[in-house]
């Protein structure tokens, strides 16, 4: 395996998710949604237009594949799966460390 190939991929989809997560984050920041009193329904939403969008480039941009020119034999809906899961996480984490930043909870 290709260890350095793999930390480039994870560093690829890691950028790839900033900028996800500053897209989403500008959607729903609109003053149009903060008026709703819900926050539920709105991270559900969220979360299932950063999973659907995660796939969505996965499965369209080889090289935000994680195992992709590692050496690795793995089926090729697998390495998309894994991979938009990893960028999904990823989002969600970027999105944690920034409300961090900003206060909230």
């Amino acid at each position: 395996m290709n260890g350095d190939v793999l930390l480039q991929n994870i560093i690829n989809i890691f950028i790839i998710s900033i900028i996800l997560e500053a897209s989403i984050m500008a959607v729903f920041s609109m003053s149009a949604l903060k008026n709703f009193e819900s926050t539920r329904p709105m991270e559900a939403t969220r979360d299932a237009i950063i999973i659907i969008v995660s796939f969505l480039l996965c499965y369209k941009v080889d090289m935000l594949r994680v195992f992709l020119g590692t050496g690795m034999k793995i089926p090729n809906i697998i390495d998309i799966i894994i991979s938009s899961l990893v960028m999904a996480r990823m989002t969600n984490f970027i999105r944690t460390v920034m409300s961090r930043f900003k206060g909230e909870d």
